[in-house]
Order: C-alpha cells, then structure tokens, then sequence
C-alpha cells in the first residue's frame, strides 16, 4: 500500500503480491509489474507472480510476452483453471481462435461446472470451427441447466452451423418454449425444420415468431418463400402482401407474390406485381421472363416481346429468354426474328430437348401459312419438316420427353394425319408428364375429331378439361365436337354450351360498355371479329364478302377486327371494304376489348363461333352494347353477353328458340349469301356420267361429317344403285389411316373398294365437282360452304334434314336455290331419291341444267337482299336496346 509516494517494505513474499494485486487493481500496473519482477527475482517459479505479470505485459501492449509468461505459470502449477482462462482471453483477442479454444477447454477441464467456462470454451470453439467441441459444451451445461433458454437456443445455433437439423430442431424448440421472448428462437427454428424438409412444420414456426414480433421483415421473407416452394399460393400471397405492406420496395416480395397469382389464375394482379418488381429490380433477369411469360399466356404479345428484350439486356445468354422472345415474335408474325432467337438458344443449350421442342414450335408456327385447297396433305406434312426436325432432335436428346411427342402429334393433326397423329400422343400420354397432359389429351381431340371418331374426340377433350377446366380454346374444342356428335342429346349440347361461361373467366373486370348515343336511327358503327378474312381455311370468304362489300354506308360504319396473322388477296379486299381495319391476332383479350371500346362499337359481330381462333372469352366482358353471333358456327355459342343470333325460318324453326342462349333474328331470305370464289372451272354441260354410263355420287365434305349414319345410308345408295361410285375428297384422304379406315368401314357394309374414289386436295377447289353427278349430304352434319360450291358448279346436292342446327344447312341452301324437293325426311327418301337421280336422267337433267343461272338469280347469291335485311335486323336490335328492352326473337318481313 501507498503512503504519500513511499513503498512500504515487505520482506515477506505473500505481501509482496498483496501489493502487486493491489495495485494492479487500482491501473497501476507499472508499479505491479515492478512488484511481480521483484518477486519473481527472488522466486522465479512464483506461479501467480508469473500469471499476473503475463496479464500485465498483454495489457501494456506485449502480448507474446503475456502469453510466455502464463506458460510458465502454466509450467509451474497446471491446476489453476484461471491460468488456462486468462491464456485464452489472450488468445480470443488475437483471434488465434484454436489457441484460445483449447487453453478454455482446459479451464473447463480444470472446472467442469463454471458456466462462464463453458460459454468461453463454447465461443472459441465455433470460432476455431470445432463445433462438435461446442455442442458438447453446451449439452453439458444444459444437463445442468436445463432451463435455461439462453443455452438452448445458443446450442441450437451450433447445431444449425453444424448442419445437424434435427439437433437444431431440438434445442431450438426447447429455447421456444423456454424464453420469454422466443422470436429469435422461433425463427431459427423455422429455418431449421425448412431445411429439414419439414415444410408445414417451418411455417407453424415462424408463424410464432411473427405473432411475437409482427413488423419482423425477415419472418415475412421466409413466410413467403416457404408458401411460395411449397405451392401454398393463397398464403404466399397473403405474406406477400404484409411483407410489401413493410417493405413497399421489396423487389424479391412483388416478384414471389406475382408468381402465386399467376398460378391462383389472377393474372392482373400477376401482371401488376411482377411489373412492380421489374421496377423495382430491374437487373434481375428473372423478372421480366416471369412477366413476359404471364403477358404471353394472356395473349399480350406485345408486351411480352418488350418483357424477353428486356431480359435479354440483362442477361443476353439467357436461353430461356431467348426461347420466350422467340415464341413472342413468332406471336407476331415476325418470322425471321422468331427462327433467329430459337437457333440462337439452341446454340447455347445444345443438349436442351425443351429447348428443341420450342424450336419446332416456333417454326411450325410461323411455316403454317393458309391451307388452300391445292395443297395437298403431303404437302402440308412437308411444310412442317423443319419443325419435326427440331422434334427428332429433342427426342434423340430425351426419347421419353412427353413434350416433343405432344408437338409431334399437334403436328401431324394439323397436316391431316389424324391416325398417325394418335397414336404419337397416346405415346405422350402414357409417359404421364404432367405439364403436358391437357395439351396432349385436347391434340387427342383434335386427331379424333377430324377422322369422325366423335366418342373417342369427346372422352379425350373431357380429359383435358379435367385438368385444365378454365381453359377457353380446349372447351371450345369440345363444343365444338359436340356439333357433329350424333348420339349427343340436343338439350345436353346447349347445356355445355351454356357451362362455357360458368368455366371461362371474362377478359377484363370492366362494365359492359353502354350505347354511345341511345339513337335508334343514327348511323351505327358494327364491328365483325373474324379469323376468316382471307380465302382459306375458314368460310368467311364466301359469307362475309356480301355484306361487307354492299353496306349502306350511310347508315353503318364498318369496322373490321382479323384475328389471324395471314394475309392474302382476300385479306386486302376485305382490307378495302372497311371503314376502320383491325388487325387484332397479336392483342390480348384485354387489349382488344380496350381497342373495341376506343373505337366507339355499337353492335359486335362474332363470326367465329367456338371454331378455330375464336375469342369468346372477349364477348364475356361485353365491350360493345350490343352482341350478335354470325351464323357460320352451327349451334349457339352459349353465352348471355351474346344478344342475338341470325337465322331463317327453315334453318331454326320455332323448336330452335329454346336451344340458344341468343334471341334469334330470322332473316327473310336464307341464313347464309354466298359469293363463289374465282377459278378456270366452268360446269360441265351434260352430266359426267352420261359419257361412260357410270353415275358418281360425291362429297368432298370434312370427314369429321362422315358418321355412322352417314356411311350405313350412302352405303344403302350404292346398293341401290350398283353401278354408281362415290368419290370422297378432303385433306388426308389418300393417306393409308384415314382412307383406310373409310374403306374399311364401307367394306363391313359390303361396299367393294373399287366404288369408291378417295382424293385429296387440288390446286382449284371447283375441279372436283366436274367428275361427280350429284353430291351427297351427310346425315346430321350437313355440308355448308362444299353445299354451295357443288351448286356453283352445276351439281345438285341430296340432303336430309334433321332438329338439330347443324342438321339443317341442307334444307335452308337447297330451298334458296329451288331445290327443295331435294330434302329428304328420312332414310329411305333419301335412298329413293338417289336411286331417282342415278336412275332418270330428265329428272337429274332437270336440276342441273342451268343451275348456276338459277343460283345467281336465288336467294343465297342476292348481295344486297341479304345485306339489307342484316340491317334491318340490326337496327331492330338497335331499335330495343335503346329502348331498353331486353333482346327477343325478331322475325323480319320481306321488303
């Protein structure tokens, strides 16, 4: 001790080193140090007197000499756990963490039940990385303390660097229960069952941290990505939404939120998320392919091309962007674009087969140009030779890839090779991929349906929508499969028909647009939807061109909406005749509606039905007051935003009202005006079978008509007429499967091969008829345009009618052009009337001659009758709906 500034004398060792303590103690450690020296001069193996002056030397600034200090005192007297203790701490601060951890584990050791130890020996051991040392400390600890959380959850955290999960699990669970605030115990446990696999569990966890500390960003972050992995959309989106409730600018949140409600089939909020998160991180690549690919599935191809090209500049290696700008500018008809970008992730991603498959896909797409009737299957077939390139490849690369036999099937459908074409997609089918089922089961349809094997078509397109039942374009395939599908019962078809709207969203949340002008006498502005304003494959050609050529211009504005990307000279005719051209194919549902209301239209015509390219969904928002359905799709399209339907007398009887959702317009004339298209072929003056005695009946009607019914009934002609033949010509035909199967199928009837002419395609549709006598209608699915191009070209047609829509062509276009008497009731008029027309040649002569003239002067080739009387009905349409009134059947007078 100090009195003024002179040192007591102490002779005696153990004062010497009270001394020293003392004033080590008081920071005086220069002065202590000079004690612990003068102690150690005199005893040199004064252990505590080395351990002191050990701490004093690390203290002033000379650890080395600290630490060799404590060595000796370690030397001289191994037992003293604070030896060890303080050894460490040196170690600790230098960071020589194996030092340090092994001088603690001999403090604990020396002293196996000191906490303090133990938290010390626990901390350098993590540090130096033996976390097995680690974990064993804290066990121990907590077998002596087992209600403290703090070690659990510490072990917890030892056990979780370790990877040791299910430890983890434990201890942290044990901390959750154990502290007063388990927040942070509750998280890591949450990370850990995550790890472990064990999902549901993970989110009961954090859900425990999120009720303690509910502003917690980090809780809702792992929420999120927990729902989002596990495909828990709803509750992702629900995180998502507090997480960007805490965190507005929180990227990685809009775009996780945006992925679950594309896939909960909200795809406004999707698209308005994930733009969100575009902005927000706009250097992550991913983002703009999740928008690109959610704008392209809602039919914004414009959008998605500007999405892909902007991942491209994030990322130009991307092949996944690369593949969606590819099937983006393919959407847009930008076709050496489109071959481009595929080629060029191919490059990247040679051993890619999806990428392959996208490739064949592409180019099918923007190959697959308008099918005139010259062109023959095989050449259909040989236009997609570059896409079935692509496809052999993906399936050399992957011979089980469910995807490649789905486009290969999609493939051959389209050329025609219906049989050929199922047989690959049962192959896709029974690898059982599911991403591609729905695709595979409605090309299954598709193959069906066209070779007339309705049942198998309807139970494929069934399958399909059991996966997918919101899906417009496969349930309208099976509408549509249900209008040549005898055995279905009538009521039951209008039932599906009406079920389209309860499966279908609408495209857009918007009102119904309302009348611009209630005027019923102001000038209207109609707007015909077509996918048909061109010369093939559709009927628009033929029915369209009437009455967009003679519209009273004064009182109707005509705007026209394609929804095809091919053109041709048909497409720049109807170009002229318009008064506003729409080209719409690329627009989204919601853009096209957007476009139809900006426009101003007062009465939307659909002519597309539920066929090909249709845009149904569109209809459902109702973007014009009014909404009439064309008569070229045979049945009713089903839905209450359609207003009307036309129609004639004949074609619906009063027995039709109650199978359409439309009230129908009964026109004066007939359903249907027709305008032949141009060609060398003229009709021949005298029947073909007047010159070698040999009578050919005919029908070059798709052979999705050729049911049952109507190959037993013409099957009935030939044996009643045993020296006719009949001549059968569509796509497809000459092929080994389908005309197999017809030959095949006359042959069980007693039909003989050799009566039978099959043919495909010509380069002029009108050829053909030259070669035939008469044309035979099927049963229930009559012929429509084939009907009328076999009356321009001098040959009669034999119909039959039935209740049914479809069943009714026949007798509307055959009593137009004064040829009812041509209509059978039944079976075996039918049969009569054709053994009649083989067996009498005035009676045949009598409805041949002359009966292009007959036709040009009839109902079905007046142009401007017609077209005003669709005014009429129009305006009396018009007429209500200003009033108020809700849609009626309107039948129409003569003029």
């Amino acid at each position: 001790m100090r009195r003024g500034n002179r040192l007591i004398p102490a002779d005696d060792i153990g004062q010497l080193l009270t001394q020293a303590v003392a004033l080590h103690q008081n920071g005086q450690l220069a002065d202590a140090a000079l004690l612990y020296e003068r102690v150690l001069r005199r005893v040199p193996r004064q252990a505590d007197a080395l351990h002191l002056l050990g701490l004093i030397k690390d203290q002033t600034g000379a650890p080395a000499e600290g630490i060799a200090l404590i060595a000796q005192a370690i030397a001289v007297d191994g037992g003293q756990p604070m030896f060890r203790l303080n050894l460490g701490r040196i170690f600790e601060r230098l960071h020589r963490w194996t030092e340090a951890a092994e001088a603690y584990a001999q403090a604990v050791r020396l002293a196996p039940f000191e906490a303090e130890h133990h938290r010390l020996a626990t901390h350098a051991a993590t540090k130096a990385g033996r976390l097995d040392a680690a974990a064993a400390y804290l066990r121990r600890m907590l077998s002596l303390h087992p209600d403290n959380g703090d070690w659990a959850l510490a072990l917890g955290d030892v056990q979780y660097d370790r990877g040791r999960w299910v430890e983890a699990v434990g201890a942290y669970g044990a901390a959750v229960a154990l502290l007063p605030d388990p927040t942070l115990a509750a998280y890591n446990l949450g990370m850990s069952l995550r790890n472990a696999g064990r999902l549901s569990e993970a989110v009961a966890a954090l859900r425990i941290a999120a009720r303690h500390a509910p502003l917690l960003q980090e809780v809702w972050e792992q929420l999120l990505s927990l729902h989002h992995t596990s495909g828990s959309d709803a509750d992702a989106a629900a995180a998502g939404r507090i997480l960007l409730a805490l965190a507005p600018g929180h990227g990685a949140a809009a775009k996780l939120m945006g992925s679950a409600c594309r896939r909960l089939g909200d795809g406004e909020a999707a698209i308005r998320l994930l733009a969100r998160a575009v902005r927000l991180d706009p250097f992550d690549p991913e983002v703009p392919l999740a928008l690109g690919a959610q704008r392209h599935e809602r039919g914004n191809c414009v959008g998605a091309e500007r999405c892909y090209r902007h991942a491209l500049a994030v990322a130009p290696g991307s092949a996944a962007a690369l593949v969606g700008h590819g099937v983006t500018l393919a959407g847009l008809g930008r076709r050496a674009e489109a071959e481009a970008a595929m080629r060029h992730a191919v490059r990247l991603v040679p051993e890619d087969p999806d990428i392959a498959v996208n490739a064949g896909s592409v180019s099918h797409a923007v190959r697959h140009c308008s099918r005139p009737e010259g062109a023959t299957v095989t050449g259909e077939y040989e236009k997609a030779g570059d896409a079935l390139g692509w496809f052999r490849r993906a399936l050399a690369l992957r011979p089980d890839s469910a995807f490649a036999w789905t486009n290969v099937g999609a493939v051959m459908a389209d050329a025609g090779r219906g049989d050929e074409a199922a047989v690959v997609l049962h192959r896709a089918l029974a690898i059982g991929a599911a991403d591609h089922e729905a695709s595979a089961w409605s090309n299954l349809g598709l193959a069906c349906m066209i070779t007339g094997r309705h049942a198998e078509a309807m139970a494929a397109f069934r399958k399909s929508l059991d996966i997918v039942p919101g899906d417009a374009a496969m349930r309208s395939n099976l509408l549509f499969c249900l209008c040549f599908t005898e055995e279905a019962a009538l009521d039951e078809v209008f039932a599906e028909h009406r079920a389209f709207e309860r499966f279908v969203r609408p495209a857009t949340r918007r009102p119904p647009a309302a009348p611009r002008m209630p005027d019923a006498d102001r000038r209207l502005r109609i707007g015909y939807l077509s996918p048909d304003f061109q010369r093939y494959p559709g009927p628009g050609y033929h029915f369209l061109l009437p009455p967009l050529t003679h519209h009273d211009r004064a009182g109707f504005e005509i705007y026209c909406y394609y929804n095809d990307r091919r053109e041709d000279e048909a497409t720049r005719r109807f170009q002229e005749l318009a008064d506003g051209w729409r080209a719409c194919a690329h627009l989204s549902d919601e853009a096209l509606d957007a476009q139809i209301r900006a426009d101003g239209i007062d009465i939307l015509v659909d002519c597309g039905g539920h066929m090909a390219r249709n845009r149904m969904p569109l209809f459902l928002g109702r973007p014009a007051p009014l909404q009439i359905s064309f008569p070229l799709y045979p049945n009713t399209t089903g839905l209450t935003a359609m207003d009307y339907q036309f129609a004639d007398p004949l074609f619906a009887p009063p027995s039709a009202d109650g199978l359409h959702s439309e009230a129908l317009i009964r026109l004066p004339c007939c359903v249907l005006c027709y305008r032949p298209a141009e060609s060398a072929f003229d009709p021949l003056e005298r029947a073909p079978g007047l010159a070698d005695g040999t009578f050919t009946f005919g029908s070059f009607n798709n052979p999705t008509k050729l049911n049952a019914s109507t190959i037993a009934l013409w099957a009935r002609v030939l044996h009643a007429v045993p020296r006719a033949r009949l001549m059968l010509k569509w796509r497809g035909l000459t092929s080994s499967g389908l005309g197999g199967r017809l030959l095949a199928q006359f042959a069980a009837l007693g039909i003989a091969g050799d009566r039978l002419i099959l043919s495909g395609t010509t380069p002029d549709p009108y050829e053909s008829y030259r070669r035939i006598d008469c044309g035979l209608d099927p049963v229930f699915a009559n012929g429509g345009t084939t009907t009328c191009d076999s009356l321009w070209m001098g040959v009669p047609v034999l119909s039959i009618a039935g209740t049914a829509a479809i069943s009714r062509w026949g007798i509307s276009l055959l009593s137009a052009v004064g040829l009812r008497d041509l209509v059978a009731g039944d079976d075996d008029s039918y049969v009569a009337l054709a053994v009649r027309l083989a067996g009498d040649r005035d009676f045949l002569a009598a409805k041949r001659d002359g009966l292009r003239a007959r036709m040009q002067r009839s109902p079905l080739m007046d142009e401007q009758s017609y077209t005003r009387a669709l005014e009429a009905g129009y305006r009396e349409a018009w007429r209500r709906r200003c009033a108020g009134l809700p849609a009626a059947a309107i039948a129409l007078e003569t003029s």
